[in-house]
């Protein structure tokens, strides 16, 4: 019975992340989030050129490129 009560959790949470990406899909599609990252990036690295060093600037792209990957795999299941 615990199992079962778990399991619905999960679902319920499953439930709320998928209208939270189908409410950001409904801004734009996966296409132009990509794009929209990619310009987002590119004006960090800029700013990091300038500013210095940033101790987090590796996570800060594992960050970006786990959000790409994520967009890519959302596009993929539309076509």
């Amino acid at each position: 019975m615990h199992t079962n009560q778990n399991d619905e959790s999960e679902d319920t949470l499953r439930l709320a992340y998928g209208r939270q990406v189908q409410e950001l899909l409904s801004q734009s599609d996966a296409a132009t989030w990509i794009e929209d990252l990619w310009q987002m990036y590119t004006g960090y690295t800029m700013f990091m050129q300038e500013a210095g060093h940033n101790p987090r600037g590796s996570n800060t792209f594992i960050s970006f490129r786990e959000l790409v990957f994520f967009f890519q795999d959302i596009e993929k299941m539309k076509n």
